[in-house]
């Protein structure tokens, strides 16, 4: 008789733990992650850029469209530059003349270069603080 009790509390427990379990499980649902490879539309257009004034002045040498196109292009070599979601660009951290035109050098959230690109494209802001 108590040899059945026993077997009897184990299959209660089990049961009672395997009901739970699901409960348990179950969690609020998740807001899903953000895509950081298309670029935030609310904030506006992309911002062409790259790490590299001379590549820069090569890609926009015939306009911003044609290097939108360029960019478009997966054979095309981007010579590093890209098209940069406004919302990942922190400030200007730099600015040259160069042949009688002006540059902006942006950072970057997640990478410690900064970006070359038209000035004006974003607000002058406070530049981010070196580490």
């Amino acid at each position: 008789m108590t040899r059945r009790l026993l077997t009897d509390a184990v299959l209660v427990a089990l049961a009672l733990g395997l009901g739970a379990a699901p409960v348990q499980a179950q969690q609020a649902p998740r807001a899903p992650r953000p895509d950081r490879s298309v670029p935030d539309r609310r904030a506006g257009p992309p911002v062409i850029g790259c790490p590299s004034l001379a590549n820069y002045r090569m890609l926009m040498r015939d306009g911003a469209a044609a290097a939108a196109a360029h960019l478009a292009d997966p054979k095309a070599d981007h010579l590093g530059c890209a098209a940069l979601a406004r919302t990942d660009l922190a400030g200007i951290v730099d600015k040259v003349t160069l042949g009688g035109a002006s540059y902006d050098c942006a950072a970057v959230r997640g990478t410690t270069a900064c970006h070359w690109i038209a000035p004006g494209t974003i607000p002058e802001g406070p530049a981010p603080a070196k580490r």
